[in-house]
């Protein structure tokens, strides 16, 4: 296997030094690659022969060496890492979730990628094992036999003077679908870049139910022709990672080599997704709604133009449906993927702007990740409204199952009655 670098975000810089896993040719390779595949996004921090990745996480392959970037707020390696595969899998990126936390434990030194082929695999040998999809695809022919229908004015002009052969349209049933070729070239892809013999093994397992397809060429399109019914649904969990793996591959972007690619996450998105997803999930009550960038609401009403100004939209909010439809928002959350050391007045601003726009509003939660300081917990109450509160806890993120304890802490505090 290559080398393999873990790296904390926005914490650990990777260094240049002579005869060890990252050399000066892997740190040019790393540069060229981010700079044409992400020209826009400010994610590395450079330094004399040292980098250090910025609001990511993930992993990117290079030509010799993969990094592994996990997230940092003062967590160790084996609990960043952790937390990174719970996020991925609450959130969907994976079509799994991480199982009791004996079982985690066996996942910790697996490097992020292998992870991720091996999460493919699995689904994919679910379903193929049960037979490999199909359909029917529309074939024109010049038979010696009638098959489906006659095309009259295609067997004139090519039959006029053959009487032994018939033009004629049928249907024919075939595998070489836009998502059996999806899946040929992801297993294709894989079988180049992973190192691991259990995985490789794997993959030339699964190859081999699809092996009367060739590899395509251009697969970008192909993406997007998938669609599923009811017959190819049950292959959606292994379709959505196999587009994953291939929306990530440079060989998607034109100009970049295809022994670089990467899997990368912006952490601030990827926490408030994650806390939103594991929301969504709990038992909140049968009128509970849950909305993330929830945008309906605005702050000021404009005098002169009469039209609502300054749009609200907090990352998370929490409210019931009544009985004529209508919602009613009263708990705000905003998430904060920082270490909660020391709050900033500006996000105390944004939380008395969204616990104030929104009229029923009680508490405006800001949540950050757990560390292992003492308990950052801090409590306001409004001075204009001792009705409405303003709160700052932290969550834990290594398991969904702790999130969601703390999360039920915290809603029972601010007032929700759980079921």
């Amino acid at each position: 296997m290559s080398n393999v670098v873990i790296v904390r975000e926005a914490f650990d810089w990777l260094e240049v030094q002579p005869d060890s896993s990252f050399t000066e040719e892997d740190m040019k390779e790393l540069i060229a690659y981010m700079s044409r595949v992400y020209p826009k996004l400010e994610w590395l921090e450079l330094g004399f022969n040292r980098v250090k990745f910025i609001n990511i996480v993930g992993t990117i392959r290079l030509s010799r060496v993969q990094i592994d970037i996990i997230p940092k707020l003062q967590l160790g390696e084996e609990e960043g890492r952790l937390a990174l595969l719970n996020m991925l899998g609450i959130c969907g990126y994976v079509p799994y979730t991480m199982g009791p936390a004996s079982a985690s434990v066996q996942v910790i030194e697996v490097d992020l990628l292998s992870w991720i082929a091996a999460g493919f695999c699995m689904q994919l040998e679910k379903q193929l094992k049960r037979g490999v999809a199909a359909d029917y695809v529309e074939v024109e022919e010049n038979s010696l036999h009638l098959k489906g229908r006659l095309m009259i004015s295609k067997h004139l002009q090519l039959n006029a003077a053959d009487k032994t052969r018939v033009y004629c349209s049928f249907d024919e049933r075939t595998t070489a679908i836009p998502l059996n070729l999806v899946f040929c070239k992801t297993l294709a892809v894989l079988k180049r870049k992973m190192f691991d013999p259990a995985i490789r093994k794997k993959l030339l397992q699964l190859s081999g139910y699809l092996e009367d397809l060739d590899e395509p060429g251009d697969i970008k399109d192909m993406l997007n022709q998938v669609q599923f019914d009811r017959q190819t649904s049950r292959f959606e969990p292994a379709f959505r990672l196999a587009k994953l793996i291939l929306s990530q591959l440079s060989v998607l972007h034109r100009g970049t080599k295809e022994e670089c690619f990467s899997f990368l996450f912006e952490v601030h998105s990827l926490y408030e997704m994650y806390v939103g997803r594991v929301l969504q999930q709990m038992p909140l009550g049968s009128d509970a709604v849950v909305w993330l960038q929830h945008d309906e609401v605005k702050l000021l009403k404009n005098e002169d133009s009469g039209r609502d100004n300054i749009q609200l939209i907090p990352d998370i909010v929490l409210g019931e449906r009544q009985e004529n439809g209508a919602e009613v928002w009263t708990i705000i959350m905003d998430t904060k993927w920082k270490a909660a050391t020391k709050y900033q007045q500006d996000d105390i601003y944004q939380m008395y702007a969204y616990v104030t726009g929104y009229p029923n509003a009680k508490s405006a939660l800001l949540l950050y990740p757990a560390t292992d300081i003492p308990d950052p917990s801090r409590n306001w109450t409004l001075a204009a409204d001792s009705g409405k509160r303003i709160r700052m806890r932290t969550i834990r993120i290594n398991h969904w199952k702790d999130t969601q304890e703390d999360l039920q802490g915290i809603l029972e505090e601010a007032g929700w009655n759980l079921c």
